[in-house]
């Protein structure tokens, strides 16, 4: 009998080690996002640029209006610029709430206060791509 237990035992004592080491969803979501805002506070927007799903950044880079000195800059370049100046006006940033939706994708709402005490809410939108989570979407609550 307990040469059929230990080995059980074993099994059930590594299933459970390699799940607590393991993050969820939603952690790795929440992280994904608070390196995002973190990266355009710190006026990166290169890297910011990075954690942002490609079909989502393609469509905003063609929502840009841009002026007519920043056409010989590549697509990407010119949202960095973008993601870059919206970071100075950031004061502090605070995560509210993290859900899953499914297994490849995220809630993430997050409070933003502006340097004039202004407090907007968006939802991020997070989706697993291959092995990295990138913000596949962005709205504003208020």
């Amino acid at each position: 009998m307990k040469k059929v237990l230990i080995p059980i035992a074993l099994v059930l004592a590594a299933f459970f080690v390699f799940r607590a080491c393991g993050e969820s969803p939603e952690e790795s979501a929440r992280k994904t996002v608070k390196e995002f805002i973190e990266r355009i506070r710190d006026e990166e927007g290169k890297e910011a640029v990075k954690l942002l799903y490609p079909p989502f950044r393609d469509a905003l880079v063609q929502d840009l209006k841009l002026p007519i000195q920043l056409t010989e800059m590549k697509p990407s370049e010119i949202l960095a610029c973008v993601l870059s100046s919206m970071g100075e006006d950031i004061k502090k940033v605070k995560l509210l709430d993290a859900s899953r939706i499914d297994d490849k994708h995220a809630e993430v709402v997050v409070k933003i206060i502006d340097k004039q005490g202004g407090e907007k809410i968006f939802t991020f939108i997070v989706i697993k791509d291959e092995k990295k989570w990138k913000i596949a979407s962005i709205s504003g609550i208020r």
